[in-house]
């Protein structure tokens, strides 16, 4: 397929001005509930945005078309709320941030969508400065990717035509996020519906599909390709790497004669200078978290002093330290999303509500150290984290809050007592989405002795695992009769009628497992001993 009629301007220039605007949608898709919640829009929010404005009431309001406003200062019930929307609207305001502190903001409201003035409410958590901070750092961004695409050569935007040119198919780069930041314009070359709404996009289309392919493009060293599908045509893929670090991915059309050797060695090479080209265009502030994230997870694995951990990280001497860990649920039903996925949706939360924390992502954890604050408001804030995800992910994302420590040479410590939490409740459903080890204890521990039992098999008692064996070879039932009866602390008649059989029954059962497995049930340390053999690797 050939695109005779590129639509909506899929063959404008990519650093056109009308195809590059940051837009209000832009800024809600950066920041994104529960920060940032629309409550008016209307003429759509697909309005422009140039910068925004953090008035001070007893200053006059500037003349600034196209400017975002925080209403910092005013009280939205009042009238003075109403005459400030009222005169950005003359002035060419395209939106107005308020917050509603609980208070009534219909009449604000109502006056807004007759001037056709886009109105959206903060959380009353996110101080004014911040949120001015990260709106402002949003359009940065988003000025930058369009002055690279037309000032800078754009590089990228040249670099998706030349591949194109060598596999004769639509090519497109993307971000982490899936979103779409450089893409091929040839005119001849071959494309799909699914790629041009990528593009108009600037996203790829969300698909079941997505995660189990992304993944195995992000975990390949080389070229992935996927074979043809009713609504796609075939792709060849390749991950764009700083190092270890995944940057992004490069997906390419396949022509109808398919991918031959100088094509993949189009993709190894594009993917090689993508990673340049993308790690140059980081700003100041991203290297500041790229070494804060390295500094981190130095700190977890202990191979930092305290004194440097302190110092990479910007902690003050005595302040108390919360590690908050984030992981997917098991769930075999539906797939896992990439743990790269959930650290950056994670990351938009914690810039909100907790600028001053360090993150760090593993193979299957995001980390948060948050400074100060206390327990109950670190658990406030992973269950806002959790909270934030659940309309994203596929699966339920779960949170273990470490204890609390002054003491950074402990984020080891606290680190193993987040894995240990998010071990078992990411496997258990019934358990907490948000826990601390008070929460889930005895769990964990059952969890320890379970590893012991596996890593030590001379600690496992040889007449269970005769029992067990017993058990499936003849099928009888010696070990759920003994397991109900230790669960039963001893009352024969509530076993057996869990069981369903007779007491009598039960009790010729108990007798004949002593006498052929050689267990034994009168002392104390043997009843547990044999009930956690069985708990833990038999009968759970």
């Amino acid at each position: 397929m050939r695109l005779s009629n590129p639509p909506n301007g899929l063959d404008a220039t990519p650093g056109d001005e009308g195809a590059e605007a940051t837009t209000v949608r832009h800024l809600l898709d950066a920041v994104g509930p529960p920060m940032l919640q629309v409550l008016a829009a209307p003429r759509g929010i697909d309005q422009r945005v140039r910068c925004t404005v953090l008035h001070d009431p007893m200053d006059p309001l500037p003349h600034e078309p196209d400017a975002l406003l925080l209403m910092a200062g005013v009280s939205v019930e009042g009238s003075a709320a109403v005459t400030l929307m009222t005169e950005a609207a003359d002035n060419g305001y395209c939106a107005v941030v308020l917050k509603r502190r609980g208070r009534e903001v219909s009449a604000l409201v109502a006056e807004a969508s007759l001037r056709g003035v886009i109105v959206i409410a903060a959380a009353d958590e996110v101080s004014w400065r911040h949120l001015d901070s990260l709106l402002m750092s949003v359009l940065g961004s988003q000025g930058v990717a369009a002055e690279s695409a037309s000032a800078a050569g754009d590089e990228l935007f040249a670099l998706a035509n030349a591949i194109a040119a060598v596999i004769g198919g639509s090519v497109a780069i993307e971000d982490m996020d899936r979103r779409v930041i450089a893409y091929s314009s040839l005119a001849d070359q071959r494309i799909d519906a699914l790629r041009e709404q990528g593009i108009l996009d600037r996203r790829v289309p969300d698909m079941e599909r997505n995660p189990a392919q992304y993944s195995e493009v992000l975990g390949a060293k080389g070229v992935v390709r996927f074979k043809e599908k009713s609504d796609e045509l075939p792709r060849a893929a390749i991950g764009i790497r700083a190092g270890t670090q995944p940057l992004g991915s490069i997906w390419a059309i396949e022509s109808i004669l398919g991918l031959d050797a100088e094509g993949e060695r189009a993709l190894v090479d594009g993917a090689r200078l993508a990673a340049l080209k993308i790690m140059r265009s980081l700003n100041a502030g991203n290297v500041d978290l790229h070494l804060r994230e390295v500094a981190l997870l130095r700190a977890l694995d202990g191979s930092l002093s305290g004194s440097d951990t302190r110092f990479r990280l910007s902690l003050a001497g005595g302040t108390e330290l919360i590690l908050i860990g984030f992981a997917a649920a098991f769930d075999d039903t539906r797939p896992s999303p990439l743990i790269t996925h959930v650290a950056s949706t994670l990351s938009r939360y914690v810039a909100a509500y907790r600028p001053d924390a360090a993150m760090a992502t593993t193979s299957r954890t995001v980390y948060v150290l948050v400074p100060g604050g206390g327990a109950q408001a670190a658990v406030r804030f992973a269950t806002g984290a959790v909270a934030s995800t659940r309309s994203i992910f596929p699966v339920e994302i779960r949170a273990a809050v470490s204890a609390t420590s002054a003491d950074p040479t402990t984020l080891p410590t606290m680190r193993s007592e987040i894995d240990d939490i998010l071990r078992v409740t990411t496997g258990q459903p019934d358990l907490p989405r948000v826990a601390q080890l008070a929460d889930v204890h005895t769990r964990v521990l059952l969890a320890h002795l379970a590893d012991s039992l596996t890593h030590e098999p001379r600690l496992r008692h040889l007449g269970v695992a005769s029992m067990l064996a017993h058990d499936h070879q003849h099928q009888t039932e010696y070990a759920a009769s003994i397991t109900a009866w230790l669960g039963a602390v001893g009352d024969v008649a509530a076993a057996a009628g869990q069981l369903g059989v007779h007491p009598n029954t039960l009790r010729y059962r108990l007798r004949r497992a002593t006498e052929l497995f050689d267990i034994g049930l009168d002392h104390p340390d043997d009843r547990l001993a044999v009930w956690l053999q069985l708990r833990l690797i038999g009968h759970r």
